[in-house]
């Protein structure tokens, strides 16, 4: 350890910027001559004060108790009753693990000066946002995590993955049934990358005739076809160079341009159609299925090895059904987006609508929840969206259309499922079936046992059955 005379600790703390030492009480117990004369308040009018007595916004007291580096603006009050901004940063004084004091420095000649940086510095960032935003614009990404809506684990999770992916390269392989916002997670791994000041592609491989699916993906040179533009065409890869593209409903790509995808991800080129010069391109590949890949690599519909280079990061999206807690904030927000599109105002939902919508199955997942809640702001003639609203223009054909759906989807279902798979999804369309007229009916066992062809004694059976537990069912 050096022995420093006093004289020059004193000399160095003089010379290096605005400094003040306090106890831990936060009383001044130094001022260097650079802090009296910005706050014109002398070593003898500052020693034993408090450091809020003086400088307004403080932070000495906070770095004190929380023992951590701060870093705040602050106004330094003059003995001429004017206010003097600046910029200081409050370090905690530790004699061993006990805070005894806090040292208070600013780099800056003068609070002016310090700031004038920081002014500065907050005009720098914010245009930097500013031409950050509008460089995210013009790459073609919509959407971000924020615009996620739900509360619920499962979406806390999604987030987590999202966030995860999005500091990767690796390509990413989006799960989800209909309706469950594949684009939206896509769009959102883009935007939180280091790639989202670059262009984001979709393509939906459901939309491509398989003719024209490798000159979309790749491009063409002059020439190669009748019809062909002049010049030629870049393909989507191109576009998405240094950015992002994303390929919805993989699942649908014809297995002949399957082996060409695989190439792409393995060399990093494309060749353009009617060209044998191959082309470099750094793109990241999302991609997205509502069906499992997995089964249809067993049916011989999807290659295992395009199957192993997509599913890299896997993303899971849950099913509305089983974060039924996010349903009241996800039709808040829809209602709020929807008021301007049809037109005129509601201001919420009843509390009987909610349970009417908790309930329900939803097949076609957040999609589907949006299309009746703009089909009940279309039809309400009130300021609040009620149950009677839905009942308006809900049929027992329309409660129970999800189930047909579900009902062909187990009468064609695969020769490969077991008795038990078949079993459970019987059982999930009857049970979903029940529910449905029971909201029909208003919860009225009597009339749903009618509306449904069995005995009050067997509904109460298969309640207990599937644990249906609603204390309005009369």
């Amino acid at each position: 350890m050096l022995n420093v005379p006093m004289h020059c600790i004193e000399l160095i703390l003089e010379q290096a910027g605005i400094i003040a030492i306090t106890d831990k009480y936060a009383r001044y117990t130094f001022v260097n001559k650079m802090w009296q004369h910005d706050t014109g308040i002398s070593e003898k009018e500052a020693l034993g004060k408090y450091a809020h007595e003086i400088i307004e916004g403080s932070r000495a007291i906070a770095a004190i108790t929380s023992g951590k580096v701060l870093t705040a603006d602050m106004f330094i009050k003059k003995k001429d009753g004017t206010s003097l901004p600046g910029v200081m940063t409050y370090y905690p004084i530790f004699n061993s693990n006990e805070v005894i004091g806090c040292f208070i420095y600013s780099s800056f000649e003068s609070m002016e000066q310090a700031f004038a940086f920081s002014e500065k510095l907050e005009s720098i960032t914010a245009e930097y946002e500013f031409l950050k935003g509008e460089m995210r614009k013009r790459s073609g990404v919509k959407y971000s995590v924020d615009d996620i809506i739900g509360k619920s684990d499962a979406v806390k999770l999604l987030k987590e993955h999202i966030y995860q992916a999005g500091a990767s390269n690796s390509t990413v392989l989006i799960e989800g049934e209909t309706g469950t916002g594949k684009e939206l997670v896509a769009h959102s791994i883009h935007a939180c990358s280091l790639r989202n000041i670059f262009p984001f592609v979709k393509v939906n491989c459901s939309a491509i005739p398989a003719s024209l699916m490798e000159s979309e993906f790749f491009g063409y040179e002059e020439g190669t076809f009748t019809g062909a533009k002049k010049g030629g065409q870049k393909g989507k890869f191109e576009i998405a160079h240094l950015g992002s593209i994303f390929l919805d409903e993989i699942n649908q790509m014809d297995m002949t341009m399957q082996p060409k995808l695989l190439r792409v991800l393995q060399e990093k080129e494309i060749e353009r159609i009617g060209s044998s010069e191959s082309i470099p391109i750094d793109t990241r590949v999302i991609t997205a299925s509502n069906t499992s890949l997995r089964e249809m690599i067993r049916r011989n519909q999807f290659r295992s090895d395009l199957y192993y280079r997509l599913n890299i990061i896997n993303i899971v999206i849950p099913p509305l059904r089983s974060r039924r807690e996010d349903i009241p904030i996800l039709v808040d927000n829809m209602i709020e987006k929807i008021s301007n599109k049809v037109g005129r105002e509601i201001d919420g939902i009843s509390n009987k609508a909610i349970e009417y919508l908790k309930y329900r199955d939803w097949p076609g997942n957040i999609r589907e929840l949006q299309n009746v809640i703009e089909k009940a702001m279309n039809v309400s003639r009130k300021s609040n969206l009620s149950l009677e609203d839905f009942k308006k223009f809900e049929s027992y054909e329309a409660f129970t259309s999800g189930n047909r759906i579900a009902n062909e989807e187990m009468s064609s279902s695969n020769e490969n499922d077991s008795p038990l798979m078949l079993m459970n999804k019987k059982n999930n369309i009857e049970k979903s079936t029940i529910l449905d007229v029971l909201e029909m009916c208003e919860y009225n066992k009597s009339k749903a046992a009618k509306k449904l062809g069995i005995s009050r004694t067997l509904l109460y059976q298969k309640l207990r059955k599937y644990n249906i537990e609603i204390e309005e069912v009369m």
